[in-house]
């Protein structure tokens, strides 16, 4: 996974200016073209070749009636899913669903590596075309700080740290020693029910450290922070007050 996640942000910054259709994508954002073949949606994107993108019809689904409504539709009358599939034939699950986004009604796909809402959603020649910013971070909620509020209850102190994360969670939360991305994951599944590889906490600590330390080359960014020789538990604690005092302005401005 570390070389896939490497692989697609250098293809999205060499892309970043690109123009595609009457729109020029976002800079962190790749456009996928899916056409029906069998039972299914499928297709790929021009940036990243390799990587594509799924989606499983029901049986019903009438081939020559592909519209926006006619999708929208389905989603909302089935269970639909489909698969991400990286260039080595690994798959991970994804799970469709309608949000409100921009002031529309959109596609939301949630995978094992983010939950991403589908921008300039648009049928060209019977194809179903859409982009997604990789680095989506949604909008900050009340139960974001009530995640961070989880985290700074997590690491009381530098005893309960744990500075060799492995991102794999389960010590973390049974020895009650947390490392940054795990006191992140658990707190937000204890909110949420739920984790978001790309949800706004630990997207917002991504920025953050992005931010302080903008030449450390970090492929897991909280994993290999986390574990920097250099890092301390008070960087640990300052990264995350900053996110909280960041999340808690925006809320405020919101409710302006």
């Amino acid at each position: 996974m570390k070389q896939q996640v490497l692989i697609i942000l250098g293809f999205l910054t060499i892309f970043s200016q690109l123009t595609f259709g009457q729109d020029t994508l976002c800079e962190n954002c790749v456009e996928y073209t899916l056409e029906i073949t069998g039972n299914k949606l499928k297709g790929s994107s021009l940036q990243l070749a390799g990587y594509d993108v799924s989606m499983i019809l029901p049986s019903d689904f009438l081939d020559d009636s592909l519209s926006i409504n006619y999708l929208f539709k389905t989603i909302r009358g089935h269970d639909i899913r489909g698969e991400f599939i990286f260039p080595n034939g690994n798959t991970t699950e994804i799970r469709y669903s309608l949000i409100p986004y921009n002031d529309t009604i959109t596609v939301f796909m949630k995978t094992s590596n983010g939950w991403y809402p589908w921008d300039k959603l648009r049928i060209e020649n019977n194809k179903l075309i859409f982009s997604y910013d990789y680095w989506y971070c949604p909008p900050a909620t009340k139960t974001d700080l009530e995640i961070l509020d989880l985290c700074f209850n997590y690491l009381k102190d530098s005893t309960t740290w744990n500075r060799n994360d492995d991102r794999k969670c389960d010590n973390d939360k049974s020895d009650k020693v947390w490392s940054l991305f795990c006191a992140i994951k658990i707190a937000s599944i204890e909110k949420y029910g739920e984790y978001n590889h790309r949800g706004t906490v630990i997207q917002r600590t991504r920025f953050v450290i992005d931010e302080l330390y903008p030449n450390h080359e970090y492929a897991h960014t909280l994993m290999d922070f986390n574990n920097d020789s250099s890092t301390r538990f008070g960087d640990i604690m300052n990264v995350l007050t900053i996110v909280k005092n960041r999340l808690k302005e925006e809320l405020k401005t919101n409710e302006k």
